[in-house]
């Protein structure tokens, strides 16, 4: 991969592309999750097809972020929504231009919600990690700050769109890897310890793990960068989603608490904790069983393909043409559109993002024909007759996963 100029500017950023020019598989072995990353690239063009200072006023303008989509704030003082929007709850881009000037910091949250480029960057993203991620964007003035030092409970790669901005850290030593979206807390100075000072520049990318203290400033200039927050499951989701799927077949799991439990003696606490540990101590270990394991993957898998929609391409126009559809139609999937095929029980499904189809399970095979082909003709489905291929490509069609190459 060559390095990014003004001229060789990709659109359509992954994990590697944000990465370079280190690799996927080193950052994972000996960054994530344990230790801050800086990368310095001196291109400050890198990003630039992905986000801009010039793009930030039409996200405002047309994609009005309204309640906690949209912060100001300065030194952890948030600015009352009612001094930068309209009566009508639309935004008054000129009281925001004075915020701004005042030195108020601008966030946009999710605002992969509201531009083509960031939005790709989150498909890419969750489809190489296996997790979700959700991206804002801060434009802070010069000679600001806009929140006191904090630890995020989420992963965070930061990248810098334009401008430059220090950064302090801060010793992790009793915060590492905190629960997600737990208690965040805000320190005052003199909390922390083993301050180290960074400056990012624009076209620089930084990984900063969960549970790593940090406070960032502008000097003499403004700076625009991203944060993506890369919000894991965790092994206790994975436990607690498997505890879940026993419970649905086991009613002891289901039943209530004692009346009263919470006013029991000592006597009757010790009692109850006896009883819940022989009623339950063999159940529990049900949960690791491959099978209960499994279908719980399963479900998770299943739940993340489907919770992101899939990127706006126009697919209306899409399905103005099924009709039309014949057995020579070549179809294909639609951009940054990831197909998943699983088998449970008597039905087979494919899963990809905004939806998932359902069949019986002998046309496992076929929907991953589909899962696993870029471009193929209507006809060259398998094991289904002519009928059933046509009604099938239809059906995938209206459920957004496939688009129409050639009639």
């Amino acid at each position: 991969m060559s390095i990014m100029t003004t001229e060789t500017i990709t659109s359509n950023f992954n994990f590697a592309e944000i990465l370079y020019p280190r690799s996927s598989s080193d950052f994972v072995a000996n960054f994530w999750e344990s230790n801050f990353l800086h990368i310095k690239r001196e291109s400050p063009y890198y990003f630039k097809n992905l986000f801009s200072i010039e793009n930030f006023d039409g996200i405002l303008e047309y994609g009005k972020p309204r309640g906690k989509s949209l912060r100001v704030v300065k030194n952890q003082d948030p600015l009352l929504p009612t001094r930068y929007e309209n009566p009508d709850g639309t935004l008054n881009l000129n009281q925001l231009y004075a915020a701004y000037a005042d030195g108020y910091t601008l966030v946009v949250n999710e605002i992969n919600r509201y531009s083509e480029p960031i939005n790709a960057l989150v498909h890419n993203l969750r489809q190489e990690l296996s997790h979700d991620v959700k991206v804002n964007a801060y434009l802070t003035p010069a000679n600001q700050k806009a929140l006191s030092p904090h630890y995020d409970t989420h992963d965070v790669f930061v990248l810098q769109i334009s401008g430059k901005k220090h950064w302090n850290f801060y010793d992790d030593t009793n915060f590492k890897t905190p629960l997600l979206k737990s208690f965040q807390p805000i320190f005052q100075e003199g909390q922390l310890s083993g301050k180290k000072e960074v400056t990012i520049e624009a076209g620089d990318f930084m990984y900063v793990p969960r549970g790593l203290p940090h406070e960032a400033y502008t000097t003499d200039e403004s700076s625009l960068h991203l944060t993506v927050g890369v919000y894991s499951t965790q092994h206790i989701d994975l436990i607690s989603k498997a505890l879940q799927s026993i419970s649905q077949h086991d009613i002891d799991f289901r039943k209530a608490l004692p009346v009263g439990f919470l006013n029991y003696t000592q006597e009757q606490k010790d009692k109850f904790k006896e009883e819940l540990t022989l009623k339950f101590k063999d159940k529990l270990e049900k949960i690791f069983e491959s099978n209960n394991l499994e279908s719980t993957l399963f479900l998770i898998n299943e739940e993340f393909r489907t919770d992101l929609p899939p990127m706006s391409d126009g697919h209306f126009a899409q399905l103005d043409k099924i009709d039309s559809l014949t057995l020579e139609s070549k179809l294909t999937k639609r951009d940054n559109m990831q197909a998943k095929v699983m088998q449970i029980g008597g039905f087979s499904r494919i899963m990809f993002p905004g939806n998932v189809i359902k069949g019986p399970a002998q046309i496992a095979s076929v929907f991953q024909f589909i899962a696993e082909s870029d471009t193929f003709e209507v006809q060259e489905i398998p094991r289904v007759n002519d009928d059933n291929k046509l009604k099938l490509a239809k059906r995938l069609i209206r459920g957004g996963l496939l688009k129409i190459n050639q009639i």
